[in-house]
């Protein structure tokens, strides 16, 4: 009887450690959950490029805004060195690859009236190809100096390989880097050069840049949903059909979603291009050679028309050099606040019609 007593007791000895481990285990793992939870960092989310822009915005501990968007990232990382990529958009050479992540976006005209992209990455993106990539112009470079970027480029006109020397512009020309670039043979020329962030950064390593100084803009939190407005449509009228640009503003994800031509405009990946921030900037344009090349006015101050969370806004653009950040104002003279997240400039001439409802 003894004996059976005290089996019994070490069999409940025995449950009771176990239990209680148990008990430990759980309120550890509560605690942990907690504390991720409250302190979730934005950084874990941003440097996965899969989710690149899926998820609002959050603010973490130690963490500051990027320069280029305003998005929240580790301290030490807010400065690490863009890069601005030309790429094209004749019809020949659509669906564009990386177009969708890129963090910093301005379209302009190239030549007959034909628009053509800047975009600008952070090298957090991890893409694997980026492009078809096409030739410089000045405005493009000035442009790109604003946030102090690699210009990632295929030859360019007179004037803009002139600049390039004269002003030491820091550049990834293909004719004279070929190994960091690739031709896509199942894509006709010349709509078939292409390049990816690795041989971005080895590039940016064998040069030694890592990190640059740049004055970002102004940025805030998103507008209360509550506060947003249900619907929003910009309509900039580009003189052909299929480079018609329509942006179409969502609600709960506080975004506008790109249409171009009349449908969704999707990069090579199949992912919707979408904009925190759509800025219409107005400057005057002149065809300055035979090839009908042009000089836009992209220095000193124009018209501007700023949407933010489905409102649209007139202000005025103001760039005093060609490496000076162009900046946004209102009519009162205060400076724009962006949302955190990619930002779309549209460059248009004065004469071209722009609708907002």
């Amino acid at each position: 009887m003894a004996k059976q007593e005290f089996t019994n007791k070490a069999k409940n000895k025995w449950l009771f450690m176990i239990a209680g481990f148990i008990v430990i285990f759980l309120f550890i793992f509560a605690v942990y959950v907690f504390f991720a939870d409250k302190n979730k960092n934005i950084v874990d989310f941003y440097a996965s490029p899969v989710n690149h822009k899926k998820t609002e915005v959050i603010k973490c501990d130690n963490c500051v805004r990027r320069n280029l968007d305003g998005v929240y990232v580790k301290s030490g990382e807010e400065n690490l060195s863009p890069v601005a990529v030309i790429i094209e958009n004749l019809l020949e050479a659509r669906p564009q690859y990386g177009l969708a992540q890129a963090n910093l976006v301005y379209e302009a005209e190239a030549e007959g009236r034909i628009t053509r992209f800047l975009a600008i990455f952070d090298l957090g993106n991890n893409l694997e190809k980026i492009g078809p990539i096409r030739s410089a112009r000045p405005y493009f470079i000035d442009w790109a100096a604003e946030v102090s970027a690699l210009f990632v480029h295929c030859g360019g006109s007179p004037q803009a390989l002139a600049k390039i020397i004269n002003e030491s512009v820091f550049d990834l020309n293909e004719f004279y880097n070929g190994d960091y670039f690739w031709r896509d043979r199942k894509i006709d020329p010349p709509h078939n050069i292409f390049i990816s962030n690795e041989n971005i950064k080895k590039y940016l390593e064998k040069k030694g840049k890592k990190e640059i100084l740049s004055i970002p803009w102004k940025y805030k939190d998103d507008l209360m949903a509550e506060k947003r407005p249900d619907a929003a449509e910009i309509k900039i009228n580009f003189p052909f059909a299929d480079y018609l640009v329509e942006w179409k503003y969502n609600r709960d994800k506080n975004k506008y979603t790109r249409f171009m031509g009349g449908a969704v405009h999707k990069d090579a990946s199949g992912e919707e291009i979408e904009a925190k921030n759509v800025i219409i900037e107005f400057a005057n344009a002149e065809e300055i050679d035979e090839k009908l090349r042009l000089r836009i006015d992209n220095i000193g101050q124009g018209k501007a028309i700023v949407c933010i969370d489905g409102k649209c806004e007139e202000g005025e653009w103001r760039k005093n050099t060609s490496a000076a950040r162009t900046r946004f104002y209102k009519i009162d003279g205060e400076e724009f606040e962006f949302n955190a997240g990619t930002a779309w400039i549209e460059v248009v001439r004065p004469n071209y019609i722009v609708e907002i409802k």
